[in-house]
């Protein structure tokens, strides 16, 4: 028994944390999903707005990741705040952002910031946005002026979010804003984010050379649905590009790698194209197949890179919360397993701390371990949230 029991135990000094983003969160901001948004794009016919409004609420917030018996809260900062035109920078704003830096130092929780989690200020948006050819030099201007004034009280970095995810959706299938369907504006949009993300790792340790700077990238779990030669091929061509394309771009410019997981795609491939064959025996609210032992795999493919790992990102929709508890249990025991197993595994955030606007999905998915009443703001934790706290006090399940 005491065996099976240390055997779920994480090592010491493990960081225990939820993740946010500004946008989903803060509400009343003016870019281009905002704007995006007035046209009547989002699925349940929502706005933002002002989201959970933790723009105000955000002290409260902190005591919540605290409540969690979190080490750690992972948010972001809103770039249209801080340059809302362009070579304009409200002071005002970037002081928020350090009362969120400085509030989760009180409470013994470790800031880990994103500079750009997929929103943009208009005037850049009107520029062409990461199609232009200037956007790296333009965004390292933003991270120069953001490290310089809260550089000081932050160690851990995360300078994008989700590249693949945000190129894939807005330049190739055309379903987010700009809603451009090209795989070459694609393709030139994730190398003008890496780009950014190596000009912006060097203005980073200019100002502090021990800070520890990544990237969140969403990391998918691929298997070929049959035992054939072209299935196998195809799918490992999927997954190499997909996984870590965009990584081997970076490499060199990473102190840490930083994974977002959510999917298991299960693949038949003919000469025509693909299909999924997901059994979905769980699947949460939003359709997505619960498939823990995929975040295992995910993250043992990752060995070779010799960095260390923080999942940054791994939750699921469900506003009845009867998976939540049994999702966090199981995902963290294959990531358990995959610590055994050589992964250098040093984090986990959950997604997310509270309900938020889901982006074109609008209010309606509830990946929160806390409720929020969208019309009062009261949060209120979800049976789930106990389940987590008890695992982050003791280090383990």
């Amino acid at each position: 028994m005491a065996e099976e029991q240390m055997k779920y135990k994480f090592p010491s000094g493990f960081i225990w944390g939820t993740a946010t983003s500004a946008h989903q969160i803060e509400g009343g901001n003016e870019n281009n999903w905002t704007e995006w948004e007035q046209d009547g794009h989002i699925k349940d016919g929502s706005v933002s707005g002002r989201a959970a409004n933790s723009y105000e609420l955000h002290a409260e917030d902190i005591k919540l990741v605290k409540e969690l018996n979190n080490n750690a809260y992972r948010f972001s900062i809103e770039w249209s705040r801080i340059e809302p035109q362009r070579g304009r920078w409200d002071k005002v704003e970037l002081r928020h952002y350090q009362k969120i830096i400085e509030e989760c130092r009180r409470n013994d929780i470790e800031p880990f910031v994103t500079l750009y989690h997929w929103t943009q200020p208009l005037w850049f948006a009107e520029m062409g946005g990461w199609l232009n050819k200037q956007s790296p030099l333009i965004f390292r201007n933003y991270v120069e002026q953001v490290v310089k004034f809260l550089g000081s009280g932050v160690t851990f970095w995360c300078t994008i979010n989700e590249p693949m995810v945000y190129a894939y959706n807005s330049y190739w299938l055309g379903k987010w804003p700009p809603q451009g369907k090209s795989f070459f504006k694609f393709n030139q949009v994730i190398n003008n984010l890496a780009q950014a993300h190596r000009l912006a790792y060097f203005i980073l340790h200019e100002k502090n050379s021990r800070c520890q700077v990544g990237a969140a990238k969403n990391n998918q779990f691929f298997e070929p649905y049959l035992d054939t030669w072209l299935n196998r091929t195809a799918v490992n061509f999927i997954r190499r590009y997909w996984n870590h394309s965009w990584l081997k771009k970076i490499k060199d410019t990473s102190d840490y790698l930083a994974v977002n997981y959510y999917f298991h795609n299960l693949l038949y491939v003919s000469l025509r194209g693909y299909v999924l064959m997901n059994e979905n025996k769980i699947i949460s609210d939003l359709g997505w197949e619960v498939y823990p032992e995929g975040i295992g795999a995910v993250l043992k493919e990752l060995r070779g890179y010799q960095l260390p790992i923080y999942v940054l990102e791994n939750g699921l929709a469900d506003a009845s919360d009867e998976k939540r508890a049994d999702f966090i249990r199981a995902h963290l025991r294959s990531v358990r397993q995959a610590i055994a197993e050589g992964a250098d595994v040093r984090g986990y955030f959950h997604w997310s701390l509270m309900d938020n606007f889901e982006w074109a999905d609008g209010f309606e998915p509830k990946f929160g371990l806390y409720q929020v009443d969208f019309k009062t703001f009261k949060r209120t934790p979800r049976p789930s949230a106990a389940a987590y706290a008890e695992i982050c006090k003791n280090n383990g399940l």
